[in-house]
């Protein structure tokens, strides 16, 4: 379906000239108001009610998709991005999805009344240029993401200096795009440590994380730390081991790649590659203004945000 960034990219003019010209508002120049009437005929495009007031930024509503089973990480987040959103007199709208489809629906849907539609993950096909993308992994090397495979392989490292040789990947399947980085670094630190990759240490959650984990202690292979991306990850992971009167970290030691407020009430208090979360909503919220302003917003390639390592008390040295 044609979009009134369509009709801006190839009148090459801002949204808001192209609403202008269809509004039939003044100060736009001849030439402006030629090309865009042209572009329009071209590409045959019918303005909606809710795609003007996009255009001329009268939306006052930022959206936002998340997947139902990042319900933990969301209450992290929600706060802090519905206070920022206040902050600009927008208001947000939340839907929870279940499935790439899912999530397709809903931005597909936000984004013809919203102002700008955040969500969290790469979509699955290509949008329109008002969906930022909060937690992208930077797949193709663009977006300020956090870089997931650089956390896995700090995680990696920090328990190899502990003496740990076995060391399960808990990633949520191998076709999202986060999992596909935490595998990367995992590989990566494999072979600079020349250490063999055991297909039977990598743990799919696949939207059962109980289920995944049984199935890894069931198996009888050998394992002294697992790394996890998200913190109730590890907090299930504790639950499980325990048990199986599995002590915690002195048989199985435990790093996780987010550092949300649970991770130093759990027992032990858990040991992570802190999640960037206030640097990625700063630069969440930047693109946000610049959309509201009627402005792209330029996104160097290749830039990431790392974590940074936070010890406690759940990773011990490997004593035998």
């Amino acid at each position: 379906m044609t979009t009134i960034d369509d009709v801006s990219k190839l009148a090459n003019v801002s949204r808001a000239t192209v609403s202008r010209v269809l509004t039939g508002a003044r100060g736009v120049r001849e030439e402006s108001r030629k090309a865009v009437l042209l572009a329009v005929e071209e590409l045959n495009y019918r303005p909606s009610f809710a795609a003007q007031n996009l255009a001329s930024n009268t939306s006052n509503q930022v959206g936002m998709v998340l997947p139902a089973h990042e319900a933990d990480f969301s209450a992290t987040l929600l706060p802090q991005l519905s206070l920022a959103v206040k902050n600009l007199n927008k208001s947000l709208i939340i839907q929870y999805v279940n499935n790439a489809s899912e999530q397709q629906a809903a931005i597909e849907s936000l984004q013809h009344q919203c102002v700008a539609v955040v969500t969290l993950g790469k979509p699955c096909r290509e949008v329109a240029s008002n969906v930022i993308a909060f937690d992208d992994s930077s797949e193709t090397g663009t977006g300020h993401g956090y870089n997931y495979a650089f956390a896995t392989e700090s995680a990696c490292r920090y328990v190899l200096g502990k003496g740990h040789r076995n060391i399960a990947l808990l990633i949520e399947s191998e076709d999202d795009a986060a999992s596909k980085q935490m595998l990367e670094g995992y590989r990566s630190v494999l072979q600079n440590f020349s250490l063999p990759f055991n297909r039977q240490l990598l743990v799919m959650a696949n939207n059962n994380i109980e289920q995944a984990l049984l199935k890894l202690i069931n198996s009888f292979t050998k394992y002294t730390a697992i790394i996890a991306k998200r913190d109730c990850y590890a907090a299930e992971a504790m639950r499980l081991l325990r048990d199986f009167n599995v002590a915690i970290p002195q048989e199985v030691s435990l790093v996780s790649l987010e550092d949300s407020p649970m991770a130093s009430l759990l027992y032990p208090p858990l040991t992570c590659i802190a999640y960037p979360v206030e640097q990625l909503l700063e630069e969440c919220i930047k693109r946000i203004k610049a959309l509201i302003d009627g402005h792209t917003l330029f996104v160097p390639e290749g830039r990431t945000l790392v974590g940074r390592l936070v010890v406690r008390s759940s990773v011990s040295e490997v004593t035998s």
